[in-house]
């Protein structure tokens, strides 16, 4: 039987595709925009005010100093992040254009879909799980129906 007959299947490894891309298209852009404001942005000194970490997200909001004013803004990473300490400090570079655009030189950035990478490959992994249990689950039922196959 082909994939026709298991639409769990098909639509499970569509799922994995589909979500699998954004993944990594959503992660490239956002980079190479974070290393663009990493290499000409202004870079400045911040401290860790908070930390959020809640079901669906986590970051961290930092305050900091660009040509004298002061700016506080939410620095998110693409995958999983650790538990940062209020008070630490850190480097981030900020956009000249647009001193509440910051990023940092390992990974994090201000824009909300930073952390969206991540999001998307779980999806594509519970796409991928799906397409693979159901695909288990068709082959044993063909097994068992076929008194050929014990």
């Amino acid at each position: 039987m082909g994939l026709a007959g298991r639409p769990l299947v098909k639509w499970g490894l569509l799922g994995a595709v589909v979500f699998g891309l954004l993944a990594a298209g959503v992660f490239l852009v956002d980079d190479k925009r974070r290393q663009d404001v990493v290499e000409h942005g202004t870079r400045t000194q911040a401290v860790i005010i908070s930390d959020h970490d809640n079901e669906i997200d986590h970051w961290f909001t930092v305050s900091y100093t660009v040509q004298g004013e002061q700016h506080s803004a939410n620095l998110r990473h693409p995958w999983i992040m650790d538990k940062v300490r209020e008070g630490r400090e850190l480097i981030v570079y900020a956009d000249p254009a647009d001193p509440e655009l910051i990023a940092t030189e390992d990974g994090y950035a201000t824009p909300v879909w930073t952390s969206a990478p991540g999001a998307l490959a779980v999806l594509a992994l519970l796409g991928l799980f799906v397409a693979v249990i159901e695909g288990w689950r068709s082959a044993r039922r063909g097994r068992r129906a076929d008194p050929r196959a014990t």
